[in-house]
């Protein structure tokens, strides 16, 4: 459930505040792109800080739950300033609101996220259980997706998105501020695990990619993220300047999404039969090559790109339901390496690829449309117009295919896994037969 207040804010800043910022506040796309890239800078030393702090602290409520609590009023808070800035900042005053704004809601977005998805990879040991978690974790991920395209649909069509903004906002913050509140309130955490994270933050870095598993993955998750980010940043330039429909700018992606969501059970029982890694491969396949065929469309062509992000999307699926078990599994080979637990410096370090992955993609976007000749809220040249068309294709069709590439070489399947677990299991019942 929490997932929902987490995503739903989330991708409503990043499919559309980079519009929203250009056409309604009317500030160069150019400056809002520096803001998501210096985001991503600040991310860069919050998530892994963040991974290693709640890996050591020690209280009554745990590692993680104390983390998760105290951030929750900060991401109300900073969601809130995003989108009701006061309506007489102008220029750099308005940069300068936005951009604390921006740095705020990703640092306690941070300090949520982390300790959460740590707290995931806790659940179970089990190697394709952790598939069921996160794949029904991905399912709600994308619910909270469905909820911002609707929201910016909303915002999008007002005659005054300002005021449909604020609504938003109204609507959003004690539901999510509800939903969030569950884990911290009613979940436990495991006791053994206290106090085991690692003693040196810079060493649980360094761990992490010394890792030979965890240093494919991550460089797989921030190829295919930069790729994958693009549907959500360019899916409102898309639906208004190229397909000329701006009241389909829900109803596009809202197939990408459904089809992700409902091929995550297909994908689980796929995985079970040939291990997570081919799995995984299939998917980066079959999304690239759907994301690479939009660049054929143009105006009008909404059944064209629905269709093709109906394909998309299947293929997606089944990333959204092994990415973050595998990251599970990972933790496991590092604790049989190093007998620490470091669920929050894994996190940190998946979190920040992915963040810092979707921040690249806004910065790149943004310093691209500037350069093609973008110009808001009129009729685009040629230039802009295919540039719009070839982040929007070529991004998740390299980024995939390229992924893919790599992630041939993964080595960590469920029999390698088992061995592993079986030795760690030994080792916890000579530690408990010694007590």
């Amino acid at each position: 459930m929490p997932v929902l207040g987490l995503s739903m804010p989330l991708f409503f800043i990043q499919v559309y505040f980079l519009n929203f910022a250009t056409d309604v506040l009317l500030m160069a796309p150019g400056v809002v792109g520096m803001m998501f890239a210096g985001g991503r800078i600040w991310d860069a030393v919050t998530d892994p800080a963040v991974g290693y702090l709640s890996d050591r602290t020690q209280t009554r409520l745990g590692r993680r739950r104390p983390w998760m609590l105290a951030a929750i009023p900060l991401i109300m808070a900073a969601f809130a300033m995003l989108w009701i800035p006061p309506r007489g900042l102008t220029g750099a005053a308005l940069g300068t609101w936005i951009g604390v704004a921006l740095l705020g809601f990703y640092t306690a977005y941070t300090c949520y996220s982390i300790p959460h998805g740590s707290l995931g990879a806790e659940l179970s040991r089990d190697h394709h259980d952790r598939t069921r978690i996160f794949g029904l974790r991905h399912v709600t991920v994308t619910l909270g997706v469905i909820g911002a395209f609707l929201a910016l649909q909303l915002v999008q069509n007002a005659d005054e998105p300002r005021d449909a903004a604020r609504l938003v906002v109204y609507i959003v913050l004690p539901v999510a501020a509800l939903v969030l509140a569950l884990p911290p309130l009613l979940l436990r955490e495991r006791p053994e695990h206290q106090g085991r994270g690692a003693t040196d933050p810079r060493r649980a870095i360094g761990d992490v990619w010394r890792n030979p598993h965890a240093r494919i993955l991550l460089t797989v998750l921030f190829i295919e993220a930069l790729g994958g980010a693009v549907l959500g940043v360019l899916a409102p330039f898309l639906a208004k300047y190229v397909l000329q429909r701006p009241d389909a700018v829900a109803l596009i992606p809202a197939f990408y999404v459904f089809a992700s969501v409902g091929s995550v059970p297909f994908w689980v029982r796929v995985s079970r039969r040939y291990g997570k890694p081919r799995t995984w491969l299939v998917g980066m396949l079959g999304t690239g090559i759907g994301f690479g065929a939009t660049v054929f469309v143009g105006v009008g062509d909404v059944v064209l790109i629905s269709a093709l992000l109906l394909f998309a999307g299947t293929f997606a699926g089944a990333g959204g339901a092994m990415a973050q078990s595998v990251v599970a599994d990972i933790i496991d080979v590092d604790e049989h390496r190093t007998g620490e637990r470091k669920e929050g410096a894994y996190s940190a370090a998946a979190g920040f690829t992915f963040k810092a992955a979707a921040g690249c993609t806004v910065a790149l976007t943004g310093f691209a449309l500037q350069a093609s000749g973008f110009e808001p809220n009129q009729q685009q040249t040629g230039s802009a117009l295919w540039t719009l068309k070839l982040l929007f294709a070529g991004g998740p069709f390299l980024g995939n295919l390229i992924g893919a590439f790599i992630f041939r070489r993964f080595r960590l399947d469920a029999a390698e896994h088992a061995r592993i677990r079986a030795e760690l299991d030994a080792r916890h019942l000579a530690q408990e037969s010694d007590r």
